[in-house]
C-alpha cells in the first residue's frame, strides 16, 4: 500500500536536454569490425590488427562527425589554442547531457569493452570516443615523436577489452585520451550533482571551469617542448 509514494519520478526534460537529444539523434555510430576471435594468440592478434587498421583509418571521418556536431553549438573544432579553449568551454556546459544513463558501471563497461553499437541512452558515447581522438590530435599538433598503441584483447576474466594509448608524452607513461574523456564526463556529471545538492550559487569546482580541459591538454604538451614542424602526417582538422 502506498508503494507508489516511494517511486522516483524523473523531472521533465530541460530545454538543454531536449536540444542535446535533437542534435545527438543523427550522430554516426562508431562501428568497428566485430571482435570475436577464437582463443589462440594468433587469432587474437589478427583480430586486434584488423581493429587497429579500422581505428586509424576512421579518424578523419570521426573528427568530421564531431566537427558537425559541435558546430550546432557554435563551437569550431580546431586544434590551435583558440579552438581547444572553445571545446574546453563547451565540455562543462554540455558533456553531462551526452549520456542519458547514469549507471556508471554499465557505461564504463560499454566503453572499456567496446560494447557497440552505442545507441539509445548510450548514444553519447560515440561523441566521447571522438572527443578522445580530438584530444590526441591536439597533442600531435604540439608535439613530435608520438605514437598510437591500439589493440583489442581479452582481459584476465576472458572479457573483450580495448586500448587506445598515446606514447611519447612527458614522463614516459602511456596515456589513453579516449579513456580520459570517459572519466572527464563522469567527473563533470558528479560535480554538477554535488553542486546542486550543496551550494548551487557557490564557486564552480575545478572540473566545471572553462579552462580545465584546455589546461590538461597543454600539460601533456608543455609550450617549451612544442614542435615547430609536423613530425607526422596529421589528420586534417580543416
Amino acid at each position: 500500500m502506498f508503494g507508489w509514494l516511494r517511486r522516483t519520478f524523473r523531472p521533465p526534460p530541460t530545454e538543454q536536454q531536449l536540444r542535446m537529444a535533437r542534435i545527438l539523434a543523427s550522430y554516426p555510430l562508431y562501428a568497428p569490425p566485430e571482435f570475436n576471435p577464437d582463443s589462440t594468440p594468433e587469432s587474437i592478434r589478427a583480430a586486434s590488427a584488423q581493429y587497429e587498421e579500422y581505428f586509424l583509418g576512421s579518424r578523419q571521418a570521426r573528427l568530421e562527425a564531431l566537427r558537425t556536431f559541435l558546430g550546432n553549438f557554435d563551437v569550431s573544432l580546431d586544434t590551435d589554442d583558440v579552438g581547444l579553449m572553445a571545446v574546453s568551454t563547451w565540455l562543462p556546459q554540455w558533456a553531462d547531457l551526452l549520456i542519458d544513463d547514469f549507471d556508471y558501471r554499465t557505461v564504463w563497461y560499454a566503453n572499456l569493452r567496446l560494447e557497440v553499437p552505442w545507441t539509445g541512452p548510450q548514444h553519447g558515447l560515440n561523441v566521447l570516443f571522438d572527443l578522445g581522438i580530438y584530444y590526441a590530435e591536439c597533442l600531435w599538433a604540439r608535439r613530435t615523436k608520438l605514437e598510437w598503441t591500439v589493440m583489442r584483447y581479452r582481459d584476465a576474466n576472458g572479457d573483450n577489452a580495448a586500448l587506445h594509448s598515446i606514447k611519447g608524452l612527458p614522463g614516459g607513461k602511456p596515456f589513453d585520451p579516449i579513456d580520459f574523456m570517459h572519466h572527464q564526463w563522469w567527473s563533470i556529471c558528479q560535480a554538477k550533482i554535488d553542486k546542486r545538492r550543496r551550494s548551487p550559487l557557490g564557486d564552480d569546482p575545478m572540473i566545471l571551469r572553462s579552462d580545465t580541459f584546455y589546461r590538461h591538454v597543454l600539460s601533456n604538451a608543455p609550450p617549451g617542448r612544442r614542435r615547430i614542424k609536423t613530425g607526422r602526417p596529421a589528420v586534417s582538422m580543416r
